[in-house]
């Protein structure tokens, strides 16, 4: 029989698309990996995934290894005297590529997520199997063509994606009809969730978690550090790059990053309150 495979990241694009397939097949046809990106996870949303795995379906969570990296990095793998079971970690990916990932370099995405979802169902042996992923053409202009349904050489497989045609707001709201609940970064005024932060995020989203995630802060200062890299590349005025503290600090500012915006929400300051858009706290 056919796996019905979803990519499930704790986010509600892929959460409603996972609702989708489990509707349209039986629970012992379908499988939702989450593939976890080395470390780099909100808190919220490792709990989140752990709480849908165990109350509304199991979700199976994979880990990078070097061996998802090392056929095209060879010498830094060599180099860094690294196994190819050696856990890879965001902070590892970083060493190995000597440089943070970028909007114009997501190697991210292949090496901790999509590597490690393709060799293991590569392990399992599964006779057949389709991919069903929560893209949206609405997310991005790279994004606006995206068919339903194509033949995917990655995964030597058909990829479904029937959500490309809805509005964020449809994605919560048939979620909410299913009384399902989401991930609680939506309430604290994130419009999207996954790495934590995300080499992709601007101003309103880096300032909105420097205040809620302390935590998380300090962790990109010690990858800085033992790295030897920004995580972020040059966003700064003038195109210089700069570390966390000053990433932070342009975040909070208009006009050519020069002048402080004021006044910052109250919420987002004391890191608590209700920020969502989308009618979750109504």
């Amino acid at each position: 029989m056919t796996k019905q495979v979803v990519g499930f990241s704790g986010g509600a694009d892929s959460q409603a698309c996972a609702l989708y397939v489990r509707r349209k097949y039986p629970p012992e046809d379908v499988l939702l990996i989450n593939s976890d990106p080395g470390g780099n996870e909100h808190q919220a949303t490792y709990g989140f995934i752990r709480w849908y795995s165990e109350n509304v379906f199991p979700v199976k969570i994979v880990h990078p290894i070097v061996a998802d990296v090392a056929e095209r990095e060879p010498g830094s793998v060599a180099k860094l005297g690294l196994t190819m079971d050696t856990p890879l970690t965001f902070e590892l990916l970083a060493k190995i590529k000597q440089r943070f990932p970028s909007n114009y370099a997501k190697f991210c995405t292949e090496f901790l997520k999509m590597a490690p979802r393709r060799r293991h169902l590569q392990e399992l042996g599964t006779e057949g199997y389709e991919m069903w992923t929560g893209i949206r053409r609405d997310e991005s202009t790279k994004r606006r063509n995206a068919p339903e349904r194509e033949w995917d050489d990655y995964y030597d497989c058909y990829l479904n994606q029937p959500l490309v045609s809805w509005t964020k707001q449809q994605v919560f709201d048939y979620l909410a009809e299913a009384g399902e609940e989401v991930n609680p970064l939506y309430r604290m005024g994130f419009s999207r969730v996954g790495c934590s932060p995300c080499v992709e995020w601007g101003k309103d989203s880096i300032r909105n978690w420097a205040a809620r995630s302390p935590e998380d802060v300090e962790k990109i200062r010690r990858w800085e550090r033992e790295v030897g890299f920004t995580f972020f590349g040059p966003i700064m005025p003038g195109g210089r790059y700069g570390g966390i503290d000053e990433v932070i600090i342009w975040s909070k500012t208009t006009h050519g990053g020069k002048q402080l915006s004021l006044p910052i929400l109250e919420a987002e300051a004391e890191g608590g309150g209700c920020s969502s858009k989308y009618g979750l706290c109504e």
